[in-house]
């Protein structure tokens, strides 16, 4: 074990899973006795690999381990979430991303706690546009992080596929540095208690445009923390978050957009919503921001919580649409546009469009049903 993990063990046993309560009455958006109570379960776990054609599958039933890791974005004394992923990690993944590139982690499966780990470099003055497949079947946490370097530019799709029974966390760390820009998207479906957790530091001329998208349905809790962080001066950023919730299930979409001293002349658009498909539907939306320069070009921050406009479902039904189908037709509208929002290029676009629409499907149907996979290039 290496030095950086020999210390998140140790934090692990000392730092709580969360410092400060979410709110007096609910405390917790995530339930952190899930995550408790599966975190020493014994049991085997294997390693699936995905079905289609990557350009890299990584993990045991693919490319090998090729980065002890050394240093990470979590900052392992803020959650023993952060501490116990990396000191349980075997091995992590680093790949140079230059063009077009899709990867996908081998699948973890079985009872017992797994952590997985992949940084996407992206080199000075290079572009990149990759698509990242990472699903699970165990309990556990996977950890992706994506540095654009000085003056890089990069999009990056995430598509987040939890096993439904595991309590599951995706920790999402991204750097974008001096005149660098990064388009960003999120896809996650639902586990029975699901932390998608997310930060984005900014350095001086950075440009940022990101969107997160996740459902919840059945008994599902899923929780989307979405964090900025812009550190230099003339940086802008535009974060998205909606989160669908059907049947008895909880979502919540939050964060804080900090700009810091050193932010003069940035701007920050940060807007959360949350779309309620039934009356059993929970939904929490909070965006946060914290300003420590008197400097800013813009500064705005919304938050909706709402349902699917009846004159609208009304009108589609007139002209011949089931209910069913009229709804989804509505659903699909929103998926499209928040992802238009993303600036994800033509492909990921696509690739992130085709799952989210099954999702759409799945959200109107309830219920966890088994696990998509992800549509694979060919």
């Amino acid at each position: 074990m290496n030095k950086l993990r020999a210390r998140a063990l140790e934090y692990s046993k000392v730092t709580p899973w969360q410092k400060v309560a979410d709110s007096p009455v609910t405390k917790y958006y995530t339930d952190w006795r899930s995550f408790e109570e599966v975190l020493d379960r014994p049991g085997q776990v294997s390693y699936e690999r995905p079905r289609g054609e990557w350009d890299l599958v990584l993990g045991p039933c693919g490319s090998d381990y090729n980065y002890d890791i050394d240093e990470t974005l979590l900052d392992l004394r803020a959650s023993r979430l952060y501490s116990e992923h990396v000191a349980r990690l075997e091995g992590a993944h680093l790949v140079d991303a230059k063009g077009r590139l899709r990867v996908a982690l081998c699948r973890p499966t079985g009872e017992a706690w797994a952590s997985q780990h992949l940084v996407i470099n992206v080199p000075e003055r290079a572009e990149a546009d990759v698509i990242i497949y990472a699903p699970r079947g165990a309990p556990g946490s996977t950890g992706v992080e994506v540095k654009v370097k000085e003056g890089a530019r990069a999009s990056v799709l995430i598509v987040a596929e939890p096993d439904p029974r595991w309590p599951t966390a995706y920790l999402i760390r991204r750097a974008v540095g001096v005149r660098a820009s990064l388009s960003s998207l999120v896809v996650a479906s639902p586990s029975a208690v699901e932390r998608v957790d997310e930060q984005t530091v900014m350095a001086a001329r950075s440009r940022l445009t990101h969107a997160s998208l996740t459902f919840s349905w059945g008994a599902a809790r899923v929780d989307n923390l979405v964090d900025t962080v812009q550190g230099g001066r003339d940086s802008s950023a535009d974060v998205y978050g909606l989160g669908v919730a059907s049947g008895p299930s909880l979502v919540s979409v939050r964060g804080t957009a900090i700009l810091t001293p050193q932010a003069a002349g940035s701007s920050s658009r940060f807007i959360v919503e949350a779309l309620l498909l039934d009356e059993q539907a929970r939904a929490y939306t909070m965006p946060m921001m914290r300003i420590e320069t008197g400097d800013v070009n813009v500064a705005s921050h919304r938050a909706a919580q709402y349902r699917l406009p009846g004159d609208q479902l009304f009108y589609l039904e007139s002209r011949g649409l089931s209910p069913g189908e009229a709804m989804e037709l509505l659903l699909r509208g929103r998926v499209d546009h928040l992802i238009g929002l993303s600036g994800v290029p033509g492909e990921a676009a696509g690739t992130a469009r085709s799952l989210a629409y099954a999702l759409v499907k799945r959200s109107l149907t309830g219920g966890l049903t088994p696990r998509l996979e992800a549509p694979a290039p060919s």
